[in-house]
């Protein structure tokens, strides 16, 4: 009987999904360096859903199938079962952070002060928690509430730069030997 595993890797920082959310964030600075009135609010969605996206990509996790052919572990590529989990869920940037290990929050707060924000990173992210939700549809509000780009940027810049310096480097990975049952297991796709 073959044996067929089921690796996950957990990436610092998922390049996958880090260099998404920098496009984000550059198109968001974009419209608001513009100086045009009605791209104000498009540029600030970008920069939240930019700022969600980095969060997320840190401590995400990959995972692939294994086979193993005469004593020889061989990847047989991505499980499309299981897709790339980011490290949170939900759009609420000061929650997403909250979940973040330690480590990773003390260093986006010492990237967050050269960047001349010494406030609580939570406490910052926390007036765009809704941002991203509700601004999408700022038509339907009658008070949406009045934001301005600081302490956002600095944050978001702080959070890019905890990204840079880990981006693509694995945590750990863990393989788990996969049940009969489960709908690789002696597949014919498996070679």
């Amino acid at each position: 009987m073959k044996s067929v595993y089921k690796r996950v890797i957990t990436y610092r920082c998922l390049g996958a999904i880090y260099y998404q959310g920098l496009a984000f964030g550059e198109a968001g600075r974009d419209l608001i360096d513009s100086r045009k009135n009605n791209l104000f609010v498009p540029g600030m969605v970008n920069i939240c859903l930019a700022t969600e996206i980095f969060l997320k990509s840190l401590n995400a996790t990959v995972t692939f199938i294994l086979d193993e052919k005469d004593g020889e572990v061989v990847s047989q590529g991505r499980d499309e079962s299981l897709v790339i989990k980011p490290g949170s869920q939900g759009h609420h940037l000061s929650k997403l952070y909250e979940k973040l290990p330690d480590d990773a929050k003390e260093s986006i707060k010492s990237f967050a002060r050269a960047e001349g924000y010494g406030g609580e990173i939570a406490e910052g992210l926390r007036q765009y928690d809704k941002v991203f939700v509700e601004w999408r549809y700022i038509y339907e509000k009658n008070d949406p509430g009045v934001l301005g780009t600081s302490p956002l940027f600095e944050i978001c810049n702080a959070i890019d730069a905890h990204c840079r310096h880990w981006v693509d480097q694995m945590i750990g990975a863990v393989d788990e030997e996969i049940d009969a049952d489960h709908p690789d297991f002696g597949s014919e796709s498996l070679p």
